[in-house]
């Protein structure tokens, strides 16, 4: 899909993309910023959108096929659009906190999988581990959850974030930083896409 050439909203386009998955079984909707062209028609933008709305709608697009989301719920700004400076997951969660914190000795795999920072491979790990004892806040760092971005959304056997902190205007801030938004690639060069 061509991103920017009209006004479309990314919710828009993300309904699209989920109907194509349920309806036509598409295994990848692959996503394009719209780039002008010299005496293009009138009727079309004369710059292309930022960059990053592409990654926001293939991070939103991750979410949709792996973790459950519906299109409609991803989308939570009032102009219909994701959010370009922090990731739709992330988003979300700041959006439903009535949903957290999340218990990651009792929460079910869909619970998990709605963790910020917290992806389905550590969300199986954390089942599996969490059979033989409870998990406790080193356990998640040493799964390589973003615990940055974790840490405000979760409870463990001895981490319990204060509701005050779930409350906090600036909790994005707290949970954010520009170059941790914007990483494709972890430290051991591997591709991040599959944890959100």
């Amino acid at each position: 899909m061509i991103v920017g050439a009209t006004e479309t909203p990314d919710v828009d386009v993300l309904k699209t993309a989920s109907d194509l998955y349920s309806q036509q079984k598409l295994r990848r909707v692959y996503y394009s910023a719209y780039s002008p062209i010299p005496h293009a028609d009138a009727r079309l933008p004369g710059q292309s959108p930022p960059l990053i709305r592409e990654h926001r709608l293939y991070q939103a697009d991750w979410l949709m096929r792996f973790y459950g989301f519906q299109a409609d719920e991803i989308v939570a700004e009032k102009d219909r659009n994701l959010s370009l400076d922090i990731d739709p997951k992330l988003a979300w969660a700041l959006a439903n906190r009535h949903f957290f914190p999340v218990d990651v000795n009792r929460a079910s795999y869909e619970e998990l999988l709605r963790i910020p920072g917290v992806g389905v491979r550590s969300v199986k790990r954390i089942l599996s581990i969490r059979k033989h004892r409870n998990l406790r806040a080193a356990d998640l760092r040493k799964l390589r959850v973003a615990w940055n971005r974790t840490k405000a959304f979760v409870l463990t056997a001895d981490h319990n974030p204060s509701v005050h902190d779930l409350d906090r205007l600036d909790l994005k801030s707290k949970v954010t930083t520009k170059n941790e938004q914007l990483m494709l690639f972890d430290a051991a060069g591997s591709a991040v896409t599959g944890e959100v």
